[in-house]
């Protein structure tokens, strides 16, 4: 059945960066390409203006092209390793691109294009509506911003986790350049390359690629002799073979920007991006026996229906800032989307055609936001803006339910949504050290769902009128909502190296429908918009320089209509609907600190203790509401620890040797909501060598998950479906690079 295909899972992967926890900056549309550093000061723009780091009242943090490097980031899944408190699951079905971000227990768990994330992604300033769309651009990175907690006045709704920034590096006044090649296990193949600097006066252009492949580590077994339904209208099970190469895929991208500057008062940016991925889908691994079928070997799925995925991205941006006063600044973005995927899913986890699924998912999205700012900091900050969102998808898929129901099930669904915002924030200082901010935005959101889900029966033999009664389904429906919400919060500067902060705010998630099959009415109900109440404190200590820095934060996070995917029996078959949970909380603890004990040396380590608990569930079944309440949330790990040493010295005129080594320990989790079968804690490291020469060739050995744990990203458990989806074994290689 469609509904068992719609997995819910998220990954975790957690590593310290403090000192990069402690620096952030801004996408080009903000403000200058890269951190300025004035009197030792880190000017940042996570505020959508420039400000002080050490004057931003909220948890921030910035992953550096240095860091992603040494943990050998290629997607967001690596990148969630480098900070606490944030968790990023890839989806099955979507390769390296479809990825979901948790933050601070608060998330978004569904693999379909139709859903809005709970944390804002934005590339190089253009929001990305759709899970699918997130991961496609992590190529030629400067760096990936993390703003923790609700965003809803400058990011917009679709922030109640909080809002990722990933930032492409911007052409120079100069010319430069770098390129990267790596080798490792399993074949695995990455080439990188950019090249960017003034064409004429005023007109500067960087090009950008990327090119990754990987044999992958994953064995299909085929169907082992099994022969499918025995009803002599149905074609026999198709037995792949054995395939020791079923993780294959191949990934590549490229991109393209000009910045055009005509005088000193005008910055225009034209982004232009497109990727393409192929190749296949890492399943699950069965972990019970199911229907008679034994659960799979390590690193092996059985499946009759060969993984298979073709995914095809392109869209670019135009942004403008132009002063048009002495301390008023323009700033205007246009961006679209399009994006096209095909894939298929062992969904049922087993060799037979019990739901095997194929999809078709089309996602266009425009995005317009224009903002009236003052151009530079001072005594009062502001900011003054309105936002549009709109896009179209288009979901198909076919349900493959032969060996059950001697049939296929198709879903042709559509869906469209219009997002109208408008917003206001700013800042005064009050003397003292004492600094106030507010701000404020109003959300206005329409989706139109509509669509039909039909018995295809293509050999005539259907049970599918039987088992589901209401097909053919047709339908069409709607959902609107608005929502206040915005932030105030009070700062107050201890000594020039030291900021205490506290504040409130409301976050604001849209509404909107399940992607997945629907078999009846009922499941193409609206869920409802979710709303949270977040109340933080913290303390930053960066001093300019120090051999000690650290960032500390507390936080309480209180729900209401939290969205989230609930287990329910369709017909007597378990099903994954998403829809409203009723209210929940999180509470917690984050601290980042990095120690420079002597020249050379670098010492980084994170913690972030987390409590979750759902308060209140939206079911008329009381079993139901007893079994849930109490739980907690899914991909809430309790505790996290995080870790990093580098040391670089000095070993000959023009030849430097950085050693390094992190890691990352993650406590027991959940990934559902009934809270069946935890994930066991697991501790996962990484080290490598890196040999620099003259400052422009770097050779790198390296080796990933050290100690060859065997863990879970993730479970996926609707009883009598117990599977999990494993994290890479250990991996190593080299690399080759050269800057100029």
């Amino acid at each position: 059945m469609a509904s068992s295909s719609q997995h819910k899972f998220r990954r975790v992967h957690l590593l310290s960066s403090a000192f990069a926890s402690l620096t952030i900056a801004a996408p080009p549309a903000y403000a200058a390409d890269d951190p300025v550093e004035a009197g030792g000061d880190i000017i940042v723009t996570a505020q959508k203006r420039d400000q002080r780091l050490i004057d931003v009242p909220s948890a921030v943090s910035v992953l550096s092209p240095e860091a992603l490097r040494e943990a050998g980031v290629k997607d967001l899944v690596d990148a969630s390793r480098l900070t606490p408190g944030v968790v990023v699951s890839p989806q099955f079905v979507g390769g390296r691109t479809i990825q979901t971000f948790t933050i601070r227990g608060i998330g978004y768990d569904d693999f379909r294009p139709n859903g809005n994330p709970s944390a804002a992604v934005s590339v190089d300033g253009v929001y990305q509506g759709s899970a699918a769309l997130v991961g496609g651009q992590m190529f030629d990175v400067s760096r990936i911003e993390i703003l923790k907690g609700p965003q809803g006045t400058l990011y917009g709704q679709n922030t109640t986790a909080g809002a990722v920034n990933i930032i492409s590096n911007q052409p120079g006044n100069t010319l430069q350049g770098n390129a990267r090649v790596e080798y490792g296990r399993f074949n695995s193949w990455r080439a990188e390359a950019a090249i960017g600097g003034p064409l004429l006066d005023g007109v500067k252009l960087r090009l950008a690629g990327v090119y990754d492949k990987t044999d992958g580590f994953i064995t299909n077994t085929g169907t082992a002799g099994r022969s499918g339904s025995a009803v002599p209208a149905l074609p026999p099970l198709t037995d792949p073979g054995i395939d020791h190469k079923a993780g294959r895929s191949k990934y590549y991208g490229g991109r393209a920007i000009l910045v055009l500057e005509p005088n000193s008062g005008t910055r225009i940016t034209l982004n232009a991006h497109a990727f393409r991925e192929v190749g296949a889908v890492q399943y699950f691994e069965r972990t019970a026996t199911l229907g008679g079928i034994e659960p799979n070997a390590p690193y092996t799925v059985d499946s009759a229906l060969p993984p298979e995925l073709r995914k095809s991205s392109y869209g670019g941006s135009f942004t403008l800032n132009q002063t048009i006063a002495d301390d008023v600044l323009l700033v205007a973005i246009l961006g679209y989307e399009h994006l096209k995927q095909h894939y298929t899913s062992n969904s049922d986890m087993s060799p037979l055609r019990r739901n095997d699924a194929t999809y078709d998912d089309r996602v266009a999205q425009g995005t317009a936001e224009l903002r009236l700012q003052n151009a530079s900091p001072g005594p009062i900050d502001w900011v003054l803006g309105a936002n549009i969102y709109r896009d179209n998808v288009r979901i198909e898929s076919e349900q493959d339910v032969a060996d059950a129901l001697r049939t296929i099930i198709g879903a042709d669904y559509t869906q469209r949504r219009r997002s109208l915002a408008g917003f206001a924030d700013g800042s005064i200082k009050l003397g003292h050290g004492w600094k106030i901010g507010a701000g404020a935005r109003y959300t206005r959101d329409r989706t139109q769902f509509r669509g039909s889900t039909i018995d295809l029966d293509p050999y005539g033999v259907s049970l599918a009128p039987v088992a589901f009664p209401p097909l053919p389904l047709i339908f069409a429906r709607k959902f609107s909502d608005s929502s206040v919400s915005g932030r105030l919060n009070l700062s107050y500067e201890v000594s020039p190296s030291t900021t205490a902060y506290a504040s409130i705010s409301k976050g604001f998630k849209s509404g909107g429908f399940d992607g997945s099959t629907s078999l009846t009415l009922a499941e193409t109900d609206p869920f409802q918009s979710e709303r949270v109440w977040t109340y933080e404190a913290g303390v930053k200590f960066l001093p300019r320089g120090g051999p000690v820095q650290i960032e500390t934060s507390v936080f309480y996070n209180d729900f209401s209509n939290l969205q989230g995917s609930l287990n329910k029996l369709v017909f007597g078959l378990p099903s994954n609907i998403r829809t409203n949970v009723g209210s929940a909380r999180t509470f917690g603890a984050e601290a980042n600190i990095t120690v420079r004990p002597f020249d050379g040396l670098e010492i980084q380590s994170g913690v972030s203790l987390l409590e979750s608990r759902i308060l209140e569930m939206d079911s008329d079944d009381p079993a139901e509401r007893e079994r849930r309440i109490g739980n907690a949330l899914p991909f809430a790990p309790k505790l996290t620890l995080t870790g990093a040493v580098r040391y670089t010295f000095q070993a000959g005129e023009n030849f430097t040797i950085t050693p390094s080594i992190n890691g990352r320990f993650i406590d027991n989790y959940f990934t559902e909501l009934d809270n069946y079968q935890d994930v066991k804690g697991y501790f996962l490291g990484n080290a490598q060598l890196e040999g620099k020469f003259s400052d422009h060739l770097t050779v790198t050995g390296w080796v990933r998950n050290f100690t060859n744990k065997r863990y879970a990203t993730t479970l996926y458990v609707a009883p009598p479906v117990y599977a999990a989806f494993r994290g890479a074994p250990r991996t190593y290689g080299v690399s080759l690079g050269y800057t100029f």
